[in-house]
């Protein structure tokens, strides 16, 4: 109820009459509204506990209504939808999204795998009504159904198989049956109004599936599909081999499998091999054309009712994600990893208009019902709105869809938050009203291995290969491809200080900004931010890619997690070991943290083992903690008392929380339940202690009123500590 209030709320304010509009406004804020959050409303179900939310979530799928009021954003963390005139974010569907584990069979079955996978939104459809939308996540065997209206969900339709993940999603003509094929072939047929399963036709039946022209059954992927537009057939697309093959929805029969003219090519020296793989396909709205993107970046177009091919469509430098035909079906659209959209004339069979202007992959497209506009939706964060007729940028109609944050940092003043991606890129938010604000220049990578953000957030490091360095206004300024070297920038300036000689697993400064420890399976070397030059190599080897590095808060000690269950201790001005710590077990060292007044060390290690030793005295301080549920660690931070110890989870079988110790007694507290959807990565307090900020691969922070949440909880009695 209150969801819908606050829509409600926001949609109507720009229409009631001025002398109305400070009273209600006063009202909502002091009873209902948070502060500053109604024009880009990302507030929508927040968890308990959390007081804001930066960020919405990687797009992975977007669609408008056919009416063209609202446009549908799948992301990591559910579906946002947009009030296309507004451009207000009115509702958020959440996300189911869990990771699961993942169990797939062959054909004949004679093989089993077994793998944690990450489940999110990646298919959507409105009815054509425009009264329901329908939601899949990749892998976690459900799909939902949503009032627009309400934003109430009405319906969770379960897959009979847990192996099964949505592939593709669509509505009868009359919106009576909701049409689902899957990813092992499967094509479910529900019934909308009760979500009874009117159909399901099996996955493997030889007499049905992977018929080849000899007449015998193969392998065929499901992964990549698209269904026509009134849902009677799909296409499908195997991302090895690039077969494409028609089938029927309420038989399941294979139609024909589509023949290629033009021969696939490598797309380098080390990849010479004929680069066949299909990561995108779409329907014409007459279901007459069929468009593929394939692994050597090419876009193909095919007469879908002889199967044959039409024409093959270069110029992409990297891999295609998406193609959309326009309603009319005269341009396709395709957007790839390469940073830009190439809009092709598809009577012409030629290119017609590259739309540059992201500044990362672009994921995500969708024309408007009338075809005049494009929506782009990038890594970058943003969503772009483009003149589909001339290719001119129109506006940056939506920000704020970050990727997976890999670390969160307070300014000195508490006033913004910087947050970090895998790509490398670094974002700079308000904290008051969350908006994000302008993008400092650092390096974008294809990915990172570390990355780093200085205490008061005035300094970022990063190491990843194939980077791009931009300025403030997106313009490329150099470039490189490397593994070998860490940079280091000045978030003040927009600048680059230094480039550190030295590959980096994991990234530590000292808390006074003097110092950047850079380590790898290899080495651990103390370098001088000021001056860019080594100040020693540590006398350590960490043997595996989980390299764990800490300063103390006085910046005087440097701490390493090693294997067998050592921790080392190091001399920061000499570089010279102090002394070690080796645990009872003989274990690798997940996490690391040493108190505010430098007397504690806590260390998780594989096993689900938390230690806290007395630096002073070199010794346990009460027997090992052991988790309640399987622990995987994502972070490990002491409160800003030093009273308690926060474990952050980024577990495949439980929800993310963030686990809370009472370090003497070794009690454990409630643990907040945080509605993050990945795995968190990031935990971080603000320098008043008042704020924890968790940061999460589902591409969100959420910050936590930690005054309130002490105050309110008292420990629960485990593990025989008093």
């Amino acid at each position: 109820m209150m969801i819908l209030t606050y829509r409600l709320i926001c949609e109507e304010l720009k229409h009631m009459k001025v002398k109305y509009l400070l009273f209600i406004w006063v009202l909502l804020t002091v009873v209902i509204l948070p502060t500053g959050f109604c024009q880009d409303n990302t507030q929508i179900g927040l968890p308990d506990g959390a007081i804001a939310r930066l960020g919405k979530g990687r797009i992975t799928v977007m669609q408008f209504s056919s009416d063209g009021v609202y446009l549908a954003v799948g992301t990591t963390i559910g579906v946002w939808l947009y009030n296309v005139n507004t451009r207000n974010a009115v509702a958020l569907f959440p996300s189911q999204s869990r990771r699961v584990d993942n169990k797939a069979f062959d054909p004949s079955n004679t093989k089993e795998w077994q793998a944690a996978v990450t489940a999110y939104v990646n298919h959507l459809a409105f009815s054509n009504d425009n009264r329901i939308l329908a939601t899949g996540e990749s892998k976690n065997g459900v799909v939902q159904l949503w009032d627009v209206v309400t934003g109430e969900e009405l319906l969770t339709l379960p897959l009979t198989s847990k192996s099964d993940s949505v592939s593709e999603i669509g509505f009868s003509t009359d919106d009576k049956t909701l049409i689902t094929p899957t990813n092992l072939g499967d094509i479910y047929h529900w019934d909308v109004s009760s979500g009874n399963l009117q159909l399901q036709i099996g996955s493997y039946r030889p007499d049905l599936a992977f018929i080849e022209e000899d007449g015998k059954p193969s392998m065929h992927s499901f992964d990549v599909l698209a269904l026509s537009a009134n849902s009677t057939t799909f296409v499908s697309g195997d991302p090895k081999d690039g077969k494409i093959r028609l089938w029927e929805t309420g038989t399941g029969r294979q139609l024909s499998i589509f023949k290629a003219k033009t021969k696939f090519a490598g797309i380098s020296r080390k990849e010479r091999e004929p680069q066949k793989g299909i990561h995108a396909l779409v329907f014409s709205s007459d279901t007459k054309t069929a468009a593929s993107g394939h692994d050597d970046n090419t876009v193909r177009l095919w007469n879908v009712t002889d199967g044959t091919e039409i024409a093959t469509l270069k110029g992409h430098t990297g891999r295609i994600n998406t193609l959309k035909f326009s309603p009319n079906k005269s341009i396709l659209a395709s957007s790839s990893a390469d940073k830009t959209i190439v809009l092709w004339n598809v009577d012409k069979k030629r290119r017609q208009t590259v739309l540059t202007g992201h500044r990362a992959g672009v994921r995500e497209l969708t024309f408007s019902p009338d075809g005049n506009i494009l929506a782009s939706g990038s890594m970058d964060g943003t969503i772009r709105f483009w003149n589909a007729n001339t290719g001119r940028e129109m506006s940056i109609f939506a920000t704020g869809h970050t990727g997976w944050i890999g670390d969160v940092a307070f300014s000195a003043d508490n006033t913004t938050i910087a947050t970090a991606t895998s790509t490398g890129s670094v974002q700079i938010w308000n904290v008051e009203t969350g908006q994000q604000q302008p993008s400092p220049a650092v390096a974008h990578y294809d990915t990172t291995t570390a990355l780093a953000f200085s205490q008061d957030a005035t300094l970022f490091a990063s190491n990843g290969a194939d980077a791009t360095v931009r300025s403030r206004s997106g313009n490329a300024s150099t470039s490189w491809s490397s593994h070998s070297e860490t940079r280091l920038w000045s978030l003040i300036a927009g600048e680059e200080l230094h480039a550190f000689p030295q590959s980096s697993n994991a990234l530590a400064f000292s808390p006074d900004n003097r110092i950047l420890a850079i380590s790898n399976p290899d080495e651990t070397s103390l370098w001088n931010i000021n001056t860019g030059s080594e100040i020693s190599r540590l006398n350590v080897k960490q043997f595996f890619t989980d390299v764990v590095v800490t300063f103390s808060q006085d910046g005087t000690i440097l701490a390493t997690g090693g294997i067998k269950g050592v921790t080392h201790f190091w001399d920061v001005n000499t570089g010279q070991e102090i002394f070690t710590i080796k645990a009872p077990i003989r274990d690798h060292t997940k996490a690391i943290a040493i108190s505010p007044d430098n007397t504690i060390l806590a260390v998780v290690y594989v096993r689900n083992q938390i230690y806290l030793w007395d630096l002073k005295s070199d010794e346990g301080i009460h027997n090992p903690l052991t988790a309640q549920k399987k622990l995987q660690v994502g972070k490990l931070i002491f409160s800003p008392d030093g009273e308690k110890l926060l474990i952050a989870t980024r577990d495949s079988k439980i929800p993310r929380e963030i686990q809370v110790w009472d370090v003497k007694s070794g009690q454990q507290y409630p643990s907040i339940q945080t509605g993050h959807t990945l795995g968190i990565h990031a935990l971080v307090f603000s320098s008043d202690g008042k704020t924890l900020a968790s940061g999460d691969a589902d591409g969100t922070v959420l910050l936590w009123d930690w005054e309130k949440i002490s105050a309110k909880n008292k420990p629960n009695k485990i593990n025989g500590q008093n």
